[in-house]
């Protein structure tokens, strides 16, 4: 492990970081270097042992060069607050470029979310550069379509580009962090609004300049609105969290079939995949429906599960997902009691279940890794015309079945955009969270570097459609979608 030293933490430890008053936010409590520090070695620590695509993309220079400008930082002015800390540490790991790595609040600063409004009151989304509202709620004044041009006059183009940095994609797939800028899961309401308490101020009110249809600009004042209050926008019509709900099945003409999947998240409020997949398979075979429309354009991933079921109803032959799965280490002594996991057996992992490469990585046997073993067609799996529709908002697992399928099945035609994500394999698979002792900030640390079953990849991308397709301004503000438009002509159903 590389230490990271600064020669004023000494005399800086001294500085006692006193009780914290119930007055000032979590945000805002001021650590010491030495406490930042102690933290920062411990990330680095941590990431350069476990994460198996920690020089991947970015160079071990770079890597240093960005922990130590945390250091320097807290040192140049004598401490920084957890909020400071929390942009700094995303900014770091974006760096590793794995979309899987990042930063998560503690647990008071996620917790204030819930009571104190630091949300706009509109879920918008970025198209060829315009931020435009897409759901908002009766009382904020703004209306769909709206097109947000600056916040308390600051245009929005520069509160994007300040975020852009903070929001982790992998490879080369930078493109992709637009989409969370605007709005995220991960980030509890898109990069702007997550990122804009601790970079400008946020006041209960904001001045917003917008422009609506072919009018002037003019400014309204919005109300600011809670995490759950923004995440209760456009609830009805909002993509599906979890797998359960993420599934629409509908006919089309007497040939074709439509297929949504907007999730894999199976883990939340886990169901057995089959009990939504099957049904449908066995209606399309029954019908004799030669040709699937496969809309995956709101799946980022998730479980395994719920992704390798799909598969399965969508092969011809037997194959296995991935060609190898990899692990970094198998010893995590000193790292354990600050880690956790959904699986504890990786908090021990069993050296029978690997063997030793000669790059010192360890690669999981059969045995280890459903993945690893060959998946079976089901006995409804669809042998017609599949047609995938793609974005970039595909990543992790939906990216990964693309890759496969892909490979498996070359006359799949993809319609869409550039997708995110790992054509070749993303870390991922299982993730621990490091919680940080002296700020209570938590990292995901993915263990695994997966490797798709296929014989040709692109290097540090995801999936490019076979036909590209990209929404734009008119089409989002008129109700069309194009992409969907031109798989019903490639189905002959225009």
């Amino acid at each position: 492990m590389r230490k990271i030293f600064s020669s004023m933490l000494i005399a800086a430890s001294l500085i006692a970081s006193g009780p914290a008053s119930a007055d000032i936010p979590p945000a805002d409590i001021k650590l010491t270097p030495a406490q930042i520090e102690r933290d920062v070695n411990l990330a680095i620590e941590a990431y350069e042992r476990i994460h198996p695509g920690y020089t991947r993309y970015s160079d071990q220079d770079t890597l240093d060069a960005a922990w130590q400008s945390i250091i320097d930082e807290a040192t140049a002015q004598n401490g920084m607050t957890k909020g400071e800390f929390y942009v700094a540490s995303n900014r770091a790991l974006a760096m590793i470029r794995c979309d899987h790595t990042k930063a998560e609040l503690p647990e008071d600063m996620a917790e204030r979310r819930k009571t104190v409004p630091v949300y706009l009151p509109a879920k918008w989304t970025l198209i060829e550069d315009r931020a435009l509202v897409e759901f908002t709620n009766e009382d904020s004044g703004l209306q769909f379509g709206d097109e947000i041009l600056a916040i308390d006059g600051q245009p929005i183009a520069e509160r994007i580009e300040a975020v852009l940095p903070l929001i982790p994609y992998d490879g080369k797939t930078d493109f992709v962090r637009t989409n969370q800028a605007a709005q995220s899961f991960e980030f509890r309401g898109g990069g702007v609004d997550h990122f804009g308490e601790f970079l400008w101020t946020a006041n209960p009110t904001a001045d917003l300049t917008i422009k609506r249809g072919d009018a002037e600009p003019q400014m309204i004042t919005v109300d600011r609105i809670t995490h759950p209050e923004w995440r209760a926008l456009g609830a009805e019509a909002a993509t599906a969290r979890n797998f359960k709900d993420a599934v629409t099945f509908e006919r089309i003409g007497d040939n074709a079939a439509y297929l949504r999947v907007d999730t894999f998240v199976n883990y939340r409020q886990p169901v057995k995949p089959y009990t939504l997949y099957d049904p449908i398979f066995k209606a399309i075979k029954a019908e004799k429906r030669d040709t699937l429309i496969l809309d995956l354009r709101n799946n980022g991933g998730g479980s395994d599960d719920a992704s390798n079921r799909l598969i399965a109803h969508l092969i011809s032959d037997k194959a296995p997902l991935m060609s190898d799965v990899r692990v970094k280490t198998l010893n995590i002594d000193g790292l354990r009691d600050h880690l956790w996991t959904w699986d504890s057996r990786a908090l021990n992992p069993n050296p029978l279940g690997f063997t030793k490469n000669d790059d010192g990585t360890y690669s999981m046997r059969k045995l280890a890794n459903d993945n690893l073993k060959a998946l079976k067609p089901d006995k409804t799996a669809f042998k017609g015309k599949l047609i995938i529709l793609t974005s970039s908002a595909n990543s992790s697992a939906s990216t990964h079945l693309m890759s496969f399928l892909k490979g498996q099945n070359q006359d799949a035609i993809l319609i869409g955009e550039q997708t995110g994500g790992s054509a070749q394999g993303a870390t991922a698979g299982l993730l621990f969270t490091l919680t940080l002792p002296e700020s209570g900030i938590k990292m995901r640390i993915p263990m695994l570097q997966q490797f798709i079953n296929v014989d040709s990849f692109e290097h540090g991308y995801g999936m490019s459609p076979d036909v590209e397709v990209n929404m734009t301004a008119a089409d989002f503000l008129s109700g069309r979608d194009p992409a969907y438009e031109r798989a019903l002509v490639e189905a002959g159903q225009s």
